[in-house]
C-alpha cells in the first residue's frame, strides 16, 4: 500500500453495514434533488473524484472538530463515503436517475394538470 491511497481496513468496513451506507447514499441524493442543486453537485462531484483522498484525509484531521458541529455518525459516514469512489458514483447515478425520474413524470402531464 503506497502512501497516497486510502486505507481498506476492516474497521471502516464493519462500522457501517452496505444497506446503511446505500441509505446514506440516498438521503443525501434526494436531499440534493429537492433542493434542485443536481447539476452543480453532480459537476462537483465528477471534478472531485480524483481528490476523494484529500476529502477524506480531511475529515480524519478535522473530524473531532466537526463531531462537536455535525452529528458524529453521520460524519463517519461521510468519511466511509469519501474513501470508497464507487459510492461518490453511485450518488452521481442517484442524483442523475431521481433527475430523469423528475424529467418524466413532467412529460407526463397535460397542461390541465400543471
Amino acid at each position: 500500500m503506497g502512501m497516497w491511497t486510502i486505507p481498506k481496513d476492516s474497521e471502516h468496513q464493519s462500522k457501517f453495514s452496505v444497506e446503511e451506507l446505500d441509505d446514506f447514499v440516498r438521503v443525501i441524493a434526494e436531499a440534493v434533488h429537492a433542493r434542485r442543486m443536481s447539476v452543480p453537485v453532480i459537476m462537483a462531484l465528477e471534478m472531485a473524484k480524483p481528490l476523494t483522498f484529500i476529502g477524506y484525509s480531511s475529515l480524519v484531521i478535522f473530524g473531532p472538530i466537526l463531531d462537536m458541529i455535525f452529528d458524529p455518525v453521520k460524519m463517519e459516514k461521510l468519511q466511509a463515503l469519501l474513501a470508497d469512489r464507487k459510492r461518490i458514483e453511485q450518488l452521481i447515478v442517484s442524483i442523475e436517475n431521481l433527475e430523469k425520474s423528475k424529467k418524466e413524470v413532467k412529460e407526463g402531464e397535460s397542461r390541465e394538470q400543471r
